[in-house]
């Protein structure tokens, strides 16, 4: 499943208004959005840095003829004031507002080392009425012990799916991809 990726632009407002679909990928700061949007796009198209933060603004990579991949700045822990992460706040909040008839589906990323936090369980409840998946990123780097407990805590909180990835190697890929085309 071959797919055109391209960089579209970063908005704060006055989000793109064509028929396409969003797919948006929603989580902690460095959680790994960027990571695995460059993981599903097969090549670099996301910036990404070891920098809690550096997404300020809501990108949009055209993923094929009809979706979009939204990136969303991460919410919790970042290098930035509490003035900026209220901003960041804002902008996500009116992303969804006006663009809740095209949001097809949302990708949760929580770390598999760390699992879900006060900020993720918040974001869970503000995803009821959407379609979401839950997606655990960085696998490869989580032991046994944390990868069970993490999906022992999500299915305490969720009856999403839960998909295991790992951008660094590839683990997830195909399953997330199967979804996005079923959206």
């Amino acid at each position: 499943m071959d797919r055109e990726v391209k960089f579209c632009g970063s908005f704060t407002e006055n989000f793109p208004k064509d028929h396409k679909k969003h797919l948006v990928f929603a989580g902690r700061s460095n959680v790994g959005k960027s990571s695995l949007i460059n993981m599903l796009a097969g090549k670099k198209v996301a910036y990404v840095s070891k920098e809690p933060g550096r997404t300020k603004t809501i990108n949009f990579f055209s993923f094929g003829k009809d979706q979009y991949l939204v990136d969303l700045p991460g919410y919790g822990y970042a290098k930035v004031s509490g003035q900026e992460r209220e901003r960041w706040k804002e902008i996500i909040e009116k992303y969804f507002s006006d663009c809740k008839d095209r949001i097809a589906m949302v990708f949760l990323l929580i770390d598999s080392r760390i699992g879900p936090t006060p900020l993720d369980e918040q974001m869970l409840r503000f995803l009821e009425g959407y379609k979401y998946v839950v997606v655990l990123t960085k696998w490869d780097k989580a032991n046994q012990k944390q990868q069970a407990e993490v999906i022992k805590k999500i299915k305490a909180l969720t009856n999403a799916p839960i998909i295991p990835t790992s951008a660094k190697e590839g683990k997830g890929k195909e399953e997330l991809l199967r979804i996005i085309k079923l959206t």
